[in-house]
């Protein structure tokens, strides 16, 4: 256990012990004010995800490592079903009468076998002044989604804070990563219909805004 005396110094604390994630409001109600203020300052970056400083994963605890540890008994079980929602929702996206390259999907590289905890998607080049919005229906429509891993993570204010890019280089296919790119979760049991057809109506929205 840790006490401060200042709140700067509580907020630094906080981000470090959770890989120097500032979070999103979710996580962080109770420095609400730190969360906006980097949140302005940096509107480049999904406000859910910045990172202000180094850090370390304290979060989880025994009991947790336990349930995780146990959960290997059924890892092929998980990775299947993971792995044939990944395959209903692009085959529904991409044979649908309004497919138009609207998406790309990451291809799988020979010999790799992913346990597919989300499924990356890429906006087409003609969409990104519009993924704000777009991820704003999604959520409305109770489709949760997530930026891919950080996009460029030079564009973080721990990269600044360390002046990871002293020469300015750019990174273009991170960079591309966080313009275009986010993540929506797939379930460990077979999606249903309702489901798949939710996805495929709000996905198709994106030709509306």
């Amino acid at each position: 256990m840790i006490t401060c005396n200042k709140k700067e110094d509580y907020d630094i604390l906080f981000a470090l012990r959770s890989h120097g994630w500032l979070g999103g409001t979710r996580h962080y109600k109770r420095s609400l004010k730190s969360y906006n203020q980097y949140a302005k300052q940096n509107p480049q970056l999904d406000p859910r995800y910045i990172f202000i400083n180094s850090g370390f994963n304290l979060r989880p605890t025994d009991i947790q490592a336990a349930i995780a540890h146990n959960q290997f008994n059924r890892l092929d079980k998980l990775k299947k079903f993971r792995n044939i929602n990944r395959n209903l929702l692009i085959n529904k996206i991409t044979k649908s009468k309004k497919w138009n390259n609207q998406f790309q999907f990451i291809s799988i590289p020979k010999d790799i076998d992913p346990s597919w905890m989300g499924l990356p998607i890429l906006l087409s080049e003609r969409f990104k002044n519009k993924k704000k919005k777009f991820m704003t229906i999604l959520d409305k429509m109770g489709i949760e989604t997530r930026p891919i891993i950080s996009g460029n993570f030079a564009n973080q204010p721990a990269a600044k804070l360390y002046k990871l890019c002293k020469k300015n280089e750019k990174f273009e296919n991170s960079q591309k990563v966080q313009d275009l790119g986010f993540l929506i979760g797939l379930h460990t049991r077979k999606i249903s219909k309702s489901n798949l057809k939710l996805i495929h109506d709000a996905f198709f929205m994106i030709d509306q805004i």
